[in-house]
């Protein structure tokens, strides 16, 4: 009811906007001006949702006719999360939708807006940005939507969702964009998401994300459960790029650096004669890896990518993986207090197995650690990839670029090994890590008594 009573408000803003304008430039003709305004703006709505509405289609798992004979290790049969999802290409039947909403699935039922019902194949599925890609069988052309521009977005402009949120099948919702290149949701490995406060509940994701002309601007990801009216879409200019990769390769290529990296701090920066929030700061630098070979070093300040400016770990993460496997990129760092270029001839990301691995207390739900871990690739050993702010694992002192060694003194060389101990520990209570920084070992204790 808070999220109809907040819709009527907005919309009881632009009725009074509107007649406030009229009134002061023509009072006479008030009335029937803004009337005929505001039945222009409904028009275009309805014209809009005629012309996207039959691109939208449901997905839902897909059961295979006799389960009983289905072949060992066939995973065609295997549920998937009902969603939604739009066709981009309706001459070839391809589907665009999110990631989860397909986990796990080779192929899933699709509902199209007439009531039909296809099985579609997943033809691929990016973890990183939560996007997959689903192709149907057609006779016919479909109905399309058209991919837009997202870099041009600007908070304030309107927005529309269509998707089937609780099985509500052709749902139309309409807001505005609240914010843009959105990070640190924790929804996905690379984060720019666009804010919108048009309604969007469990079923809209996969669904697309419309400018006033139709055009998709983004793919509906998630919501905020505490929180109202705020939903995040992964913007349509990502959607392309993954979406090309996927139908090429069956999988994205991104290029990898090799480095742990964090904010530059007030006091960080003091060290380094930078400016607080300018660049990222290296941590380690991975032996072997293009940032050791290309002569990165620990202590260095990561200014600009590309001839991009980085002012966050999460920012430099998705400008990386911008690159592909083998290109050559210039570095512009600080080091000493001065400023340099370095160029560096990226490697391919899917090198390193078993890459990314988010954990945490929350999962099981209980209060979060704060900690992402990486592997360093076979028996290496993992690294701590990320520390949340203000959490237990920040508080205690475990850092980025920090090698885990053991917990509780069971040593853990990979990720599943640092997910089968941490969930056995939790019973414990207490956590004592075995780190190694730099060329010393040093061990940390995070307990319940430290959660937040």
């Amino acid at each position: 009811m808070n999220h109809l009573f907040k819709k009527v408000q907005f919309l009881k803003a632009i009725v009074f906007s509107v007649c406030f304008i009229l009134f002061f430039s023509n009072p006479v003709h008030a009335d029937s001006t803004g009337q005929k305004l505001l039945a222009d703006l409904e028009e275009a709505l309805v014209s809009l949702a005629d012309k996207v509405r039959p691109s939208v289609v449901s997905l839902s798992p897909y059961v295979p006719p006799s389960p009983s004979i289905r072949r060992q290790g066939d995973q065609s049969g295997a549920p998937a999360n009902a969603g939604s999802g739009v066709i981009i290409d309706g001459a070839k039947g391809i589907i665009v939708t999110n990631g989860h909403v397909v986990r796990g699935s080779g192929k899933v039922k699709v509902t199209l807006l007439s009531g039909e019902e296809k099985i579609g194949t997943v033809l691929g599925a990016d973890e990183d940005t939560d996007i997959a890609v689903v192709q149907i069988e057609t006779e016919m052309p479909l109905s399309t939507a058209t991919l837009g521009d997202s870099s041009g977005l600007k908070i304030g402009q309107l927005a529309v969702a269509v998707g089937n949120p609780y099985g509500l099948n052709d749902t139309l919702t309409f807001g505005i964009i609240s914010g843009l290149n959105r990070e640190n949701v924790n929804l996905s490995r690379y984060e720019d998401f666009i804010q919108t406060d048009a309604s969007i509940n469990p079923g809209n994701s996969g669904g697309p994300l419309l400018n006033i002309r139709g055009d998709i601007i983004g793919i509906n990801t998630a919501i905020i459960n505490y929180a109202q009216s705020i939903g995040f879409a992964i913007p349509s200019n990502i959607v392309r790029k993954v979406v090309d990769e996927l139908l090429e390769f069956g999988e994205v290529r991104r290029g990898w650096l090799g480095v742990g990296i964090e904010t530059v701090t007030e006091k960080i920066a003091q060290q380094v004669e930078g400016k607080a929030g300018e660049g990222v700061w290296v941590n380690s630098v991975f032996e072997g890896d293009p940032a050791h070979r290309a002569g990165i070093r620990i202590g260095d300040v990561i200014l600009r990518i590309g001839g991009t400016a980085v002012d966050t770990p999460n920012r430099m993460i998705r400008l990386i993986g911008a690159f592909s496997p083998g290109q050559s990129v210039n570095l512009d760092i600080l080091r000493d207090g001065k400023r340099k270029v370095v160029t560096v001839k990226l490697d391919n990301q899917k090198k390193r197995p078993d890459k990314v691995f988010k954990k945490s207390l929350q999962d099981i739900d209980e209060p979060s650690l704060g900690v992402e871990v990486e592997s360093l690739g076979g028996d290496q050993g993992i690294i701590v990839s990320r520390i949340y702010p203000g959490s237990t694992a920040d508080k205690q002192g475990l850092k980025m670029g920090d090698q885990i060694e053991a917990i509780n003194g069971r040593t853990v060389l990979k990720v599943i090994e640092f997910k089968d101990v941490l969930n056995s520990v939790l019973e414990g209570g207490e956590i004592h890590v075995l780190v190694l920084r730099g060329k010393g070992k040093l061990r940390i204790e995070l307990t319940q008594k430290g959660l937040n």
